[in-house]
């Protein structure tokens, strides 16, 4: 149960599909059957403290599940990241809460039926994609705002509740100097429920905008609603790009547009190291180090600001030997996009396969994106060294 009775008791104009039962029927002495006579649980974690791995039998960053029907509760640990696993695959445990409130005894060998019927149970609760309806303001904003050229902002006002709204109105909040110009009506007299109002403006940093700098920008939503009006507001940043380079460039070198990074912060000229800025030690594979580069830890999305005025993007990328040195278990995968165009996906690296040489053509490309991911659900020794990551621009 979360968030129905609000919904029941005031009329709030909350999603129509607001999750969970609401007990203001049974406060007003009305029935309200349950939808269903059974609860389900299903857990997909990746960060966990030791003592809840204990408490799991060293399974808490497993897949698991869930269920519990009167006293009896199941759980099950999946020992790959894929719930399309055979149910012979998962580890099936099964509890009498009538007895054993605290889950101490594990009774499956003894009620191996009832564990049969509670695994079809998990099996009928789950579902690849939980569909929400559209519910009050969303905005869309580009990648880049290049000081002195327009761009266009998008928003859109959902009524996702179970009655219709009036007086439905979007508007735009930019930076002070900025100019906004609507490019689309912003209003609707009614809107029915389900109905989307969308509004589009045309924005302009001006000229002088400081670069490299996020600015904030505000979409507001407002209606009147047969419990009163409502206001929905939604913000969101784009950034002005740092100048594009002029000369052949390390990235290294170069400021970002956007890093983010799996453990602690990107490096420059170093590998990841520890969770702290500048603890790593030089990139290296195989022994053999590199004094230019960018160390990350997937999963890892940097961006940087071509401008199109780089021809060539070139690389050395791999484990680590931070990694590598510790454990065989490490394995990633690059991709190199130019304006969210996939230009390169690499084999999957690990400590034996090596690093793998990336030459790319990025002539046009105004954004360049460089990406580290996971391959194979694990989290640990994912260290990962863009070495003499550069771009030609003559």
């Amino acid at each position: 149960r979360s968030g129905g009775e609000p919904v029941h008791v005031g009329g709030a104009p909350a999603p129509a599909d607001v999750d969970g039962l609401s007990a203001a029927p049974l406060l007003a002495g009305s029935a309200d059957s349950a939808r269903h006579g059974h609860l389900y649980w299903f857990r997909d974690e990746l960060g966990v403290t030791s003592r809840a791995d204990a408490q799991d039998k060293k399974r808490a960053t497993w897949l698991a599940e869930a269920v519990r029907r009167e006293n009896w509760k199941a759980v099950r640990f999946a020992p790959e990241r894929d719930h399309n696993l055979p149910d012979e695959k998962w580890q099936v445990e099964l509890y009498d809460l009538a007895s054993d409130p605290g889950e101490a005894s594990d009774v499956v060998d003894k009620h191996p039926a009832t564990a049969t019927e509670l695994v079809a149970l998990m099996r009928s609760s789950w579902k690849d994609t939980y569909p929400r309806t559209p519910f009050g303001t969303r905005l869309t904003l580009p990648r880049l705002a290049v000081p002195g050229q327009a761009f266009t902002v998008t928003a859109t006002l959902d009524n996702g509740s179970a009655r219709p709204w009036t007086a439905a109105a979007l508007g735009l909040r930019a930076p002070a100097g900025w100019t906004v110009t609507a490019a689309s009506p912003t209003t609707a007299e009614q809107l029915a429920v389900g109905a989307r109002l969308t509004a589009s403006w045309q924005v302009a940093p001006p000229a002088d905008a400081a670069p490299a700098t996020s600015w904030e920008l505000t979409a507001e939503g407002t209606a009147l609603t047969p419990a009163g009006p409502v206001r929905y507001p939604a913000t969101g940043t784009v950034p002005t790009p740092p100048p594009a380079p002029t000369r052949n460039s390390y990235l290294s070198d170069l400021t970002w547009i956007s890093a983010t990074n799996g453990w602690g912060p990107v490096e420059r000229d170093t590998s990841n190291g520890r969770s702290a800025a500048g603890d790593g030690p030089l990139i290296s594979f195989g022994g053999t180090t590199y004094p230019k580069g960018l160390g990350v830890h997937a999963p890892s999305d940097i961006a940087y600001h071509l401008g199109g005025a780089a021809v060539r993007f070139t690389s050395l990328v791999g484990i680590d030997d931070f990694s590598a040195k510790q454990s065989t278990l490490g394995a990633t995968r690059a991709k190199v996009y130019g304006d969210d165009r996939l230009l390169l996906t690499t084999p999957t690296l690990t400590a034996a396969t090596g690093p793998v040489q990336v030459d790319l053509d990025v002539r046009g490309v105004r954004v360049l994106r460089l990406v580290v991911e996971d391959a194979n659900n694990r989290t640990s020794f994912d260290h990962t060294s863009w070495a003499l990551a550069r771009v030609t621009v003559s």
